[in-house]
């Protein structure tokens, strides 16, 4: 069973929406491999229609990255299990990694992974977590249509 939804960001690098080619894919709601950044992800297909299969190239459309944790955890034992301060996304198998990457925004927080940056379901409001390194259990990553955040933009 699930405890916590993750939702995504539009996958976006420093400003720049990142080029995501589609691999393969077994269709909606099934394993499909991407390519972001000449890394090959295995991920959930959250874009395909349900009788037709997303096609293999470029994909067009603004899309998001997000995940789901069986693994229920505190910030405490998120930040104690990065000490190295690390940055990546470790596939373990299928769509299941372990993230390591650095908070860079609470109410609601948002990691960078160093490829990928996505937003946490587990909430926060503390300031003191910016910043900090932590270690997040992925059982299942996933590719989905983009869709405009429901906070307010922070101006540049």
């Amino acid at each position: 069973m699930m405890l916590a939804v993750r939702t995504g960001m539009p996958a976006r690098r420093k400003g720049s929406p990142l080029e995501v080619r589609m691999e393969t894919t077994e269709g909606l709601g099934r394993q499909a491999e991407v390519w972001v950044q000449g890394h090959l992800l295995c991920v959930c297909d959250g874009l395909s229609a349900s009788a037709r299969p997303c096609l293999p190239g470029v994909l067009q459309k603004n899309v998001r990255f997000c995940y789901m944790t069986a693994e229920g955890f505190s910030w405490d034992q998120a930040v104690r299990g990065n000490p190295s301060r690390k940055k990546m996304i470790q596939h373990i198998s299928g769509w299941r990694y372990t993230g390591f990457g650095q908070v860079i925004q609470v109410m609601p927080v948002v990691i960078d992974f160093g490829l990928l940056t996505m937003e946490d379901a587990n909430w926060s409001t503390d300031e003191e977590l910016m910043g900090k390194f932590v270690k997040i259990a992925i059982d299942r990553l996933e590719i989905a249509p983009a869709h405009e955040p429901d906070w307010p933009a922070e101006k540049e």
